[in-house]
């Protein structure tokens, strides 16, 4: 009753409005009216934002009617709040809603939007990071583009959405808290050559941007929304309230619950990008364009592939003795190629300045290389572009089923699997750290001889080869790899079972043209280990990972523990062969005290 009342009150105040009490109730009860305040859901009207100052009512976190009551109240009284709340001035309007107060200038914000207007939205995909707990599986940006052909494209806006972590935080911290919801977080805006110059040149993190298929209206509405969002806070969640989640809901404004519906548990980057490029709006494909951006590493090796091996071997040469450039083996050479030499050394020395390689000598080498290259006709000679890096849409999807059927010491058995994310070793690479693994909460469960049991828990599963892509000096870096988990190994007896914490370092190098990536790493392990019967153990690892034919990949490893008493080895090998981007078939063999054999089919899902 009291709300009737309320709400005969404020049609009242509203001038030439056909609005009526109920009508209000039910613009309280839109999908976007609850997409501007980010409530949950119609069934959980509670606000992801925690911060007070963003709602105008005392009770609008979890009342959505009076925070509308608040805001049409507002505007009639404050017509300065418009300038605060442009995006729910814009949609009231929409409705019908008229004011007693005209509109305001809003002077800032017209300046923020409309001095290079804003005239399109995109996402951004940079690739994952595996230096950096909060960068392993991707991140996700909102760009508002404001380029022209005479307005470079690196000052448009990019909005990010992060959590605010104190400098030099542990790693582990950070992912405690993360998953726990130990920080607060928010929308913050920076032009866009900030971030094009974090990811791209620092991290060193190809960058993909999806245009989006917006008409004019839609994009002023992201824009004023994003306003409104400045300074607002969250609690962040690692797992599903992260930069995914919450950007994928500020695009939802526009496109209807396309992106964030039916989500797993998990949600990452890639899986946003994986349903946008399956969205429609208004009748078309809710993406216009891809734009792939590459960092600084994959320029520099664009750029090298153009030399021959002499050319190749010469400009290391120079690169390691800067005198070279005055020498009879590089000025005797026709000016083009003379050219092409100093422009892949620029580009290295670029990177290797990023890298903070022996800044004295990176100083020489470019005056050297400035003072050669201003002898020569001018024009580039090298021409860049033709990457044939693939979007990420058409990864291999994050999350997993399985089916398989293992034989073992004579007796067979089923497993059923499920992995929440991400990718492993002989996963496709597209737009993917190569050679890598990135497993979070992989679990197989056995049936045998009519009883069920845990075979398999891999709560972290992670490994990092960072092969050198070309022999250049300080080029690649130590692999590594963390394991922590259970699990049943049978190949050394029927009732083995392990749970253990283990690292491992070491290092790895590409052959067959990069097709295939050899290891050694020295692993310590930590916990009940079936092999050796030992709380701590070490182990040296050798293994090789390679592309056989097209998509067909193959990885094979051997390791011996130290104190295993028996000479036997524990041999594995595992094939993939893909049938779509949704399914694979792999055939697995290990081999120790006993030999096992195991036929797993894959099922892959956002």
């Amino acid at each position: 009753m009291l709300r009737r009342i309320s709400s005969l009150l404020l049609c009242s105040t509203l001038s030439f409005s056909t609005y009526s009490a109920s009508d209000i109730e039910q613009l309280a009860q839109h999908p976007t009216w609850l997409k501007l305040g980010h409530y949950k859901s119609p069934q959980e009207l509670k606000s992801y934002i925690i911060s007070d100052d963003f709602f105008l009512s005392p009770r609008g976190k979890d009342d959505p009617y009076r925070e509308l009551e608040a805001t049409i109240n507002a505007f009639n009284k404050q017509p300065e709040k418009q300038c605060r709340y442009p995006a729910r001035y814009q949609w009231l309007l929409q409705q019908g809603i008229k004011f007693k107060q005209p509109s305001s200038d809003c002077d800032e914000l017209t300046q923020w939007r409309e001095g290079q207007p804003i005239h399109s939205v995109s996402l951004v995909f940079a690739s994952g990071y595996m230096s950096n707990p909060a960068s392993l599986y991707g991140h996700m940006l909102l760009k508002l583009n404001r380029a022209t052909e005479s307005h470079n494209q690196l000052l448009d806006y990019s909005i990010n959405y992060g959590a605010i972590v104190p400098d030099n935080e542990n790693g582990l911290v950070y992912i405690s808290k993360g998953l726990f919801g130990g920080y607060v977080a928010g929308f913050s805006d920076q032009l866009f050559y900030r971030h094009q110059h974090n990811y791209g040149e620092v991290e060193l993190r190809d960058l993909w941007e999806y245009e989006l298929n917006l008409t004019t209206d839609e994009v002023r509405f992201i824009s004023n929304h994003i306003w409104e969002l400045m300074g607002a806070k969250y609690t962040y969640y690692f797992a599903d309230e992260n930069c995914a989640f919450h950007i994928a809901k500020v695009i939802e404004l526009v496109a209807g619950d396309k992106l964030t519906n039916e989500l797993s548990p998990w949600v990452i980057p890639a899986t946003i990008f994986s349903k946008l490029a399956e969205a429609e709006h208004n009748d078309q494909s809710l993406v216009r364009d891809i734009k792939f951006t590459p960092s600084r590493s994959s320029t520099f090796y664009q750029y090298q592939q153009h030399l021959n091996e002499q050319e190749n071997a010469l400009a290391k040469r120079i690169f390691n003795n800067a005198e070279l450039l005055k020498s009879a083996d590089f000025v005797s050479l026709n000016v083009q190629t003379q050219k092409k030499i100093i422009e892949v050394l620029f580009e290295f020395v670029q990177l290797q300045q990023l890298r903070q390689y022996e800044s004295e000598h990176i100083k020489v080498i470019k005056k050297a290389l400035v003072r050669a290259r201003l002898k020569l006709p001018i024009g580039n000679e090298i021409k860049v572009g033709n990457y044939q890096q693939s979007a990420p849409h058409k990864a291999q999807k994050p999350s997993n089923y399985s089916v398989s059927a293992l034989d073992v010491g004579s007796k067979t058995q089923s497993n059923l699997g499920f992995r929440l994310s991400y990718f492993d070793s002989l996963a496709s690479d597209i737009a993917r750290v190569p050679y890598s693994n990135l497993e979070m909460l992989d679990v197989e469960v056995a049936v045998r001889d009519s009883n069920m049991y845990l075979d398999k828990l891999h709560i972290l599963d992670l490994e990092s080869f960072n092969p050198a892509y070309t022999d250049w000096v300080n080029e690649g870096g130590w692999s590594w790899q963390l394991n922590l988990g259970f699990e049943r190994d049978r190949t050394n007896c029927q009732g083995c079972k392990s749970t253990f914490a283990m690292g491992g370092a070491g290092k790895s190098m590409l052959f067959n043209n990069d097709r295939s990536l050899v290891y050694g790493m020295v692993n310590g392990y930590f916990g009940e280990l079936a092999s050796t019967a030992q709380l701590i153990d070490a182990s040296i690892e050798v293994g090789v990972i390679s592309d056989i034919y097209q998509d067909i990949k193959m990885r094979a490893a051997i390791e011996r523990f130290y104190h295993k008493q028996t000479a036997e080895l524990s041999k594995n090998v595992e094939l993939v062969v893909p049938i779509n981007q949704d399914t694979d078939l792999r055939l697995i063999y290990k081999s120790s005290e006993q030999t096992l054999w195991q036929l797993k089919l894959n099922y892959y899902w956002n």
